[in-house]
């Protein structure tokens, strides 16, 4: 009895070192130690631009500020009174969100952290202060109960692991080995393995998604209850990519948090677990066309993007960035005069420099057209009568374009995966 009352007395805390290293955060430490020892423990997270929040805190505190209550520029005497008043209170760091009040931590406030060895951390524009209280909220609560008599007692070689990696990182772990199970075709250990922290893995006919990581706290904050949370779907991620399998009935919900954040991710066909593998590649390679399309957002994965020159050269970043220079005359002039050189050019080249054909396509008049090539001619500083010079101006619009999928191409719709088969409308601008 003794020992439960003494470890109910006793605050809960984890180190600041634990809050660091949710990349999924993306804070930064700049100043004042590594955070990385039992001499920076956090009990909680509290948000003040008070210039003196001191009598609302207790010790242990991390203080998120935007900066917001003091002058500009920031002066030094300034900077070490709140830092010195943060100090004696035992508050345990300063997290200083950037992008508001400041677009870079003043080095004021940098040195005197640094001075009195008080840990400064950055935290970026996307990341909202709410994010990182519920991140903290969420650890402590874990670490409580490991060190709860239950938690040391009933979970064994489990709760030794997440003593030495917080829990987070252990579900991150297991997350990992279960995927891995299933693309090596061992779906009943698989299940075995998860049933005992994940929901029921997918069944039935299943699509994948592939997103590069790390995406935006905004992002995985909605993503979450949808992806890690949800029977029937199940998630992976670590520091390069983030992969979910989903049935086919819960891709619609998935699609839309994806799409209303424009996150940049590939979607595969449906199909079986067995071809789990397939599925997977074909959503690596979609997302991998994402990343290089100047329209933001999810790609469905098409059997075309297996083939051909021109997509080869769309996952290239190398021909990407050369594409993107040669073009870039064309798109400075369009965003200055309101003009269509870039898209007049690439439907006049899809019909092999024939002017009534194209202009019909446009909408405008012959002369008009005339006038652009001309103009776009001029700008380029190639003679757009030469094979060569053609062909490699067709090569760079199809690239930025998004690729194979037809001459004003955008990659196609997120709706294709569904079966739905519709793709964006050709021609347009990038």
């Amino acid at each position: 009895m003794e020992y439960i009352l003494a470890n109910l007395a006793k605050p809960n805390t984890i180190e600041l070192d634990a809050l660091l290293r949710d990349y999924l955060l993306g804070l930064v430490l700049i100043a004042g130690g590594t955070g990385g020892s039992d001499e920076y423990p956090v009990q909680w997270v509290h948000v003040s631009d008070l210039s003196d929040p001191t009598p609302f805190l207790t010790p242990r505190t991390v203080i998120l500020t935007t900066g917001s209550q003091f002058s500009t520029p920031l002066e030094r005497e300034e900077a070490e009174r709140y830092v010195r008043r943060l100090h004696d209170a035992g508050t345990t760091a300063l997290g200083v969100g950037v992008g508001l009040q400041w677009d870079r931590i003043p080095p004021a406030l940098i040195d005197a952290c640094e001075h009195l060895q008080l840990p400064l951390f950055r935290v970026p524009y996307d990341t909202p202060f709410i994010a990182v209280v519920r991140t903290a909220a969420r650890l402590i609560e874990a670490q409580a109960h490991l060190d709860s008599p239950l938690g040391r007692d009933g979970f064994g070689a489990l709760s030794s692991l997440a003593r030495r990696r917080n829990l987070a990182e252990t579900e991150q772990a297991l997350r990992i080995a279960v995927l891995k199970l299933l693309l090596g075709g061992k779906r009943e250990l698989a299940e075995e393995v998860a049933s005992a922290l994940l929901p029921k893995l997918p069944r039935g006919e299943i699509a994948v998604i592939s997103a590069p990581t790390p995406l935006s706290p905004q992002l995985m904050i909605e993503l979450t209850p949808a992806a890690f949370e949800q029977p029937g779907v199940f998630a992976a991620h670590d520091a390069q990519h983030l992969v979910i399998i989903a049935e086919h009935g819960e891709l619609a919900s998935l699609r839309r948090i994806l799409s209303s954040h424009l996150a940049s991710c590939g979607i595969s066909e449906r199909g079986s677990a067995s071809e789990l593998a397939e599925l997977l590649e074909q959503a690596e390679r979609a997302a991998s066309l994402s990343l290089h399309r100047p329209e933001a957002g999810p790609v469905a994965y098409r059997p075309e993007m297996h083939a051909g020159v021109l997509q080869l050269l769309t996952q290239s970043p190398e021909a990407v960035r050369r594409a993107q220079g040669l073009l870039s005359p064309l798109r400075h002039h369009d965003e200055r005069h309101r003009d269509d050189l870039q898209h007049s050019l690439s439907v006049w080249l899809s019909h092999h420099g024939q002017t009534s054909a194209a202009s019909a396509e446009l909408g405008v008049h012959r002369h008009t057209l005339r006038t652009r090539v001309s103009t776009a001619e001029s700008l380029l500083q190639r003679d757009l009568d030469d094979p060569d010079t053609r062909a490699e101006l067709w090569a760079a619009l199809r690239i930025v374009q998004g690729g194979a999928g037809g001459a004003g191409g955008s990659g196609g719709s997120v709706s294709a995966a569904s079966g739905e088969g519709s793709q964006a409308p050709g021609g347009s601008t990038p």
